[in-house]
């Protein structure tokens, strides 16, 4: 991958499919193929409707709330080692404890609110009302895949699949409600 491959566009693109078995089989057909390098994934969803109508999603979408939390992890931890390099353990017993535990507090504050603030304004994954569409329109023992591709791969990925998979709905997502291809 180059270096500016990582800020290119990406379209969603959602395979509903009647079963669990048939998205099974879609993605080793398309891997068999040696396509692997074309599912060059941004974000992806997995939504199912079990026989009793409850849908169950599953993505990778990074929420303020993770954020929060990464950012908490990786501000403490990184206070915690300046602090450690700058002989925190070399003042007297009282000092060295309160200097690294007060700067694991001020590390662990920063970092999340820098983590919570990233992801608030970034908005990584799927729109949340694409995913409650979706949600919405599954029947009892389908299953949706959601993948952020490159908008390049989706005519490839589509015929892959509808060639595999007739009755499995194929869209593409651009902005507006999701569209049957």
């Amino acid at each position: 991958m180059r270096a500016g491959d990582i800020f290119r566009r990406r379209a969603p693109l959602v395979a509903i499919f009647p079963t669990h078995r048939a998205l099974g089989e879609a993605l080793d057909h398309v891997l068999d193929l040696g396509l692997g390098d074309v599912l060059d994934i941004g974000h992806a969803a997995l939504i199912a409707c079990d026989e009793r109508g409850e849908v169950q999603t599953v993505n990778n979408n990074v929420t303020p709330r993770e954020g929060l939390y990464s950012g908490m992890t990786l501000g403490a931890t990184i206070a915690g080692l300046v602090m450690l390099q700058l002989g925190a353990l070399e003042l007297p017993k009282v000092a060295g404890i309160a200097a690294l535990a007060l700067s694991l507090l001020l590390g662990a504050g920063i970092g999340g609110a820098l983590g919570q603030m990233v992801a608030a304004l970034v908005g990584f994954g799927f729109n949340p009302d694409l995913l409650r569409n979706i949600e919405r329109r599954l029947q009892p023992g389908q299953v949706a895949l959601l993948l952020q591709v490159r908008p390049r791969h989706i005519p490839l990925l589509r015929r892959e699949l509808n060639a595999l998979e007739p009755s499995a709905a194929l869209r593409e997502h651009d902005g507006d409600p999701p569209v049957r291809l």
